[in-house]
């Protein structure tokens, strides 16, 4: 178009929006030419996408899919009622779909300026409706159990109760350490807790040793005395007569090694205990990253995965559970990173990390996860139907120095245990 009929026809365009012309108007020209100029990159933007997106193979975007597809994510619960104030270190016990919460402390991490502060409350989330309840329990002799941490719990399945072994209480210093050797029974029907009463002597007041229950025989491995020394010995306690048996002596070469506060669990069919990771320190904090199998019937110990031959760091403080013949780790904390406190306590590296053993298999495989709860150790955990639950514990912040501290977690949240079989 020629200049002198472009200014014509821009003088013909006189309407107050100067949007609309007659057929031959300037405005409508150039409001065309904008259209175009923004329109044709647009198109040739897409068609450059398409041709690309048609050059990358079939099968790479089809695995990519597949990865994402494979990923595993946990559950946010949504809680209601009497949420527990920050804590770690206590247990969950499962009785049916209620999980019973014992124990633990909100954790000092400067001896010089702080001090643990200790629970002996009762917490129960009803995982069928996520509510928390607090109970105050009763005792027949009207003396509970003192406030511990890195206690033993198992469900004693047969009287729907919980029981809790020994555990121990001790100030940031660990000037002053009391370890306990009692076992008690809470009936959540009754809402009472009930001290057992041995029959005969049975293993020394110990933190971190860990109990299952099978029928009426309760299983014990391991801990960290009173004299600050770490135990393989195994015991078995009958429920029914009250009577201890030591089943291994300490330092049997066939026993797993000296440890304490480590993940030990009944296998589905009952007939196997699973033990792995934990920690001994008698001069210096050892994670163990081996993992063993107790045959009950047998009373022998089979090592499945060495410390030599692993493909997993130590770690301990964290969370185990059975998903069909699948032995599964979760969260806690590992040796490598982290940071050490001015604490008379063992290195902070939480990790959110989740480990599958297959039955048969010597090696451990990751389980990718998408969505999850924070890096976390000291947590409570329960398994309630086809879940994996966990709660509380704390994340470590070692990221500026100087303003290190502890990051305490109070939400809940689930794994689907059919997910990562």
């Amino acid at each position: 178009m020629a200049a002198g009929s472009l200014s014509m026809n821009m003088r013909r365009c006189r309407r107050p929006n100067n949007s609309e012309c007659d057929e031959g108007g300037a405005m409508r020209f150039i409001n065309d030419q904008i259209r175009y100029a923004f329109f044709l990159p647009f198109l040739a933007a897409c068609v450059l996408g398409f041709f690309l997106l048609s050059l990358t193979p079939e099968s790479d975007r089809s695995t990519e899919a597949a990865a994402q597809a494979r990923r595993v994510n946990w559950r946010l619960e949504k809680t209601t009622g009497d949420n527990p104030s920050a804590r770690g270190g206590g247990k969950w016990v499962a009785i049916g779909h209620k999980l019973i919460m014992f124990g633990g402390f909100y954790e000092c991490f400067d001896k010089d300026k702080c001090e643990h502060t200790y629970f002996d409350d009762v917490h129960i989330l009803d995982a069928a409706t996520n509510r928390w309840e607090k109970r105050i329990p009763t005792s027949p002799t009207g003396v509970l159990p003192g406030k511990r941490v890195f206690l033993g719990a198992a469900a004693y399945k047969k009287k729907n109760t919980a029981v809790f072994f020994g555990g121990a209480e001790y100030n940031a210093k660990v000037t002053a350490y009391q370890a306990y050797g009692d076992l008690w029974e809470y009936d959540l029907a009754a809402n009472t807790m009930v001290k057992r009463s041995y029959a005969n002597e049975g293993p020394s007041p110990r933190l971190g040793a860990e109990i299952v229950v099978t029928g009426d025989t309760l299983y014990l491995l391991g801990g960290y005395d009173q004299s600050f020394k770490a135990h393989n010995e195994l015991w078995s306690y009958d429920l029914v007569a009250n009577t201890w048996k030591q089943l291994r002596k300490d330092n049997d070469p066939t026993s797993p090694s000296k440890r304490y506060i480590f993940r030990f669990e009944l296998s589905p069919s009952e007939e196997d205990i699973y033990i792995f990771g934990g920690n001994y320190r008698e001069k210096f904090t050892i994670q163990r990253s081996d993992t063993w199998k107790y045959n009950i019937a047998a009373n022998t110990f089979t090592e499945i995965v060495s410390e030599r031959k692993t493909n997993i760091t130590g770690r301990t403080h964290g969370a185990c559970a059975f998903a069909g013949d699948t032995f599964l780790i979760a969260l806690g904390d590992i040796p490598s990173g982290g940071c050490f406190t001015n604490q008379d306590s063992e290195h902070q590296n939480p990790t959110n990390e989740v480990w599958k053993l297959r039955a048969g298999s010597s090696q451990w495989a990751r389980v990718k996860i998408g969505f999850g709860p924070p890096p976390l150790k000291r947590m409570y955990y329960a398994t309630a139907g086809d879940r994996l639950y966990v709660t509380h514990g704390f994340d470590y912040k070692c990221d500026k120095p100087g303003a290190e501290g502890p990051v305490y977690n109070l939400n809940t949240y689930s794994l689907s245990l059919r997910q990562v079989q």
